[in-house]
């Protein structure tokens, strides 16, 4: 059998699992969705209301079971992400995501607010809860499905754009033999350069870049320490834990104090180009290769 290459259909299904790191969104919402719960057919202005008790004992509660519902819609997407995936079984997902994240935690809603109210001596039905209350934390529900859904989407689409490129660049240096392209960034758009074009890549503040032969600069999204693991090494030495030099811009070299090195770059750089004693010998081998 002859192996077929990935499609972007395959890679779109077969991706990890969807991680929902959305605590501080959840928090947010729910403390929104409980203000306007009980905010709602208020006369009063939000700064009157932040001044009255009453409101800090009807939120609390309303906050607290918005923040438990959410958690379990999050925790139902999860398990139904392994059994069901939405682009392999997408009516056994619909189902299943009607069933269990939205009519159980309706179901359940209802309970802890019937809870509530007899904790506070209320019979619920006898209260406009079921009649306006209700309604509104059904579409808090439905709105909170249909997020979880779109955060789903967006994570697998964005997961398999980036495999999508790797495996392009990967073709890219598979074809060509050796990897002789490196990635860079200018803006929005990825560039790819030549690896026998980079004078040397270097840190600057809390950023890495990459300076050509011909001194322009780019973005480098990876650390020093992987760039360092894609080049050849034959062409490329790492200086110190700010730069990386090729061979070709290494112009000359002045010796320091205690062994030390001190490069002359071509492109210059700003930035003094030292090399470590316990680095200079290396230095000294792998100029001579």
């Amino acid at each position: 059998m002859h192996n077929q290459p990935a499609t972007e259909t395959t890679l779109f299904r077969n991706v990890t699992a969807v991680k929902y790191n959305d605590l501080y969104f959840r928090l947010i919402a729910c403390l929104i969705g409980a203000h306007i719960l009980v905010a709602y057919g208020e006369t009063l202005s939000i700064f009157q209301m932040l001044l009255m008790p009453y409101y800090y004992y009807a939120l609390i509660p309303s906050f607290l079971i918005a923040a438990i519902l959410f958690y379990i819609i999050r925790a139902i997407n999860i398990q139904l992400d392994k059994k069901f995936d939405w682009a392999e079984r997408p009516l056994q997902r619909a189902g299943t995501q009607i069933f269990f994240a939205f009519i159980i935690p309706a179901f359940c809603a209802f309970l802890l607010a019937f809870a509530y109210f007899v904790i506070r001596g209320v019979n619920i039905f006898q209260t406009t809860y079921l009649k306006y209350d209700f309604q509104f934390i059904l579409l808090q529900l439905l709105l909170i499905n249909l997020y979880y859904v779109a955060y789903h989407f967006y994570q697998k689409w964005s997961h398999a754009e980036k495999t999508i490129t790797q495996l392009a660049l990967k073709q890219t240096d598979s074809m060509l033999g050796t990897k002789e392209t490196f990635q860079v960034s200018k803006g929005a758009t990825n560039i790819l350069l030549p690896v026998d074009g980079i004078a040397y890549i270097f840190r600057d503040g809390d950023s890495n870049y990459l300076r050509t032969v011909s001194g322009e600069d780019y973005f480098v999204n990876n650390a020093l320490d992987e760039v360092q693991q894609q080049l050849p090494e034959e062409m490329f030495f790492r200086a110190n834990r700010q730069l990386i030099v090729n061979r070709q811009a290494c112009k000359a070299y002045d010796l320091l104090a205690y062994g030390k090195l001190e490069l002359k770059l071509g492109p210059s750089f700003t930035s003094n180009a030292v090399i470590s004693q316990k680095r200079a010998k290396d230095f000294k081998q792998w100029m001579d290769l």
